[in-house]
């Protein structure tokens, strides 16, 4: 069967595409889901070198938009034209709004108003608009209350939240509040999926992912193999489900 990490960055200056290429061989990886380094000095720069990465290999590119969650600093003056996404397949979403990860009970500093705002103005909706246009999903990192607005409004937009929510204010109160979404999924990295899940849920909730750097190919692909799970199950989680939302089926 085939296998896809979800959630890979790259960058050219420490993440190269070589050294990715090495540790998802290692584990037992085909391809992967590749986006820019969070931790990058040029992130405009990585979201270029994702494409050249795909030029030359077989990984799925998606276009970052945010900065690292451990300073205020921003790649971007605003958010990017809608064009610019054209040669990608999906969006790495990545506190933009909020500098800092949600990991259960962050104080948000925005009212509800300025979060109703901040998901609404012109040039956000325009960009949702082109995402709806190509199709294509958006891996989502927010503070949990942006997060569950933002599903509820782009309710037409496929979005995969990572960690299964862990950062995104704890993967308990993600899935009370967006479990019964249709247009809502959720990569497995950093993140416990169990069988039980899994069966309650339905595979097509979910998506192989390690966020390596910081998570393990090799143990997170690992653990699906071997989860008490279906064999059908274990193909859409490990490739099937990123393949469908990404248009690559």
């Amino acid at each position: 069967m085939e296998v896809i990490d979800g959630h890979v960055h790259i960058g050219r200056r420490h993440l190269p595409l070589a050294q990715i290429n090495e540790i998802l061989a290692r584990a037992g990886a085909d391809r992967a889901v590749i986006f820019a380094d969070p931790e990058s000095s040029d992130i405009p720069d990585d979201n270029r070198y994702v494409l050249e990465a795909v030029e030359v290999s077989d990984h799925i590119p998606y276009f970052y938009i945010g900065g690292n969650a451990y300073s205020t600093k921003r790649p971007f003056p605003e958010l990017p034209d809608p064009q610019v996404l054209e040669p990608y397949k999906g969006i790495k979403w990545h506190c933009w709004f909020t500098p800092g990860h949600d990991f259960g009970g962050t104080r948000l500093g925005m009212s509800s108003d300025q979060v109703e705002v901040a998901l609404t103005e012109p040039r956000m909706r325009s960009l949702m608009d082109k995402v709806r246009e190509m199709d294509i999903p958006v891996n989502f990192e927010e503070h949990f209350d942006i997060t569950v607005r933002f599903a509820e409004i782009y309710s037409d937009v496929n979005i995969i939240i990572p960690h299964m929510g862990g950062l995104n204010g704890g993967t308990e109160r993600i899935l009370d509040a967006l479990r019964y979404k249709d247009n809502v999924y959720y990569d497995v990295s950093l993140a416990g999926l169990s069988p039980s899940l899994v069966k309650s849920m339905g595979a097509e909730k979910f998506i192989c992912g390690s966020d390596h750097p910081y998570g393990s190919p090799s143990w997170t692909i690992d653990r699906i193999k071997n989860m008490n799970i279906d064999d059908e199950e274990k193909e859409a989680i490990l490739a099937g489900n990123v393949l469908r939302l990404s248009g690559l089926a």
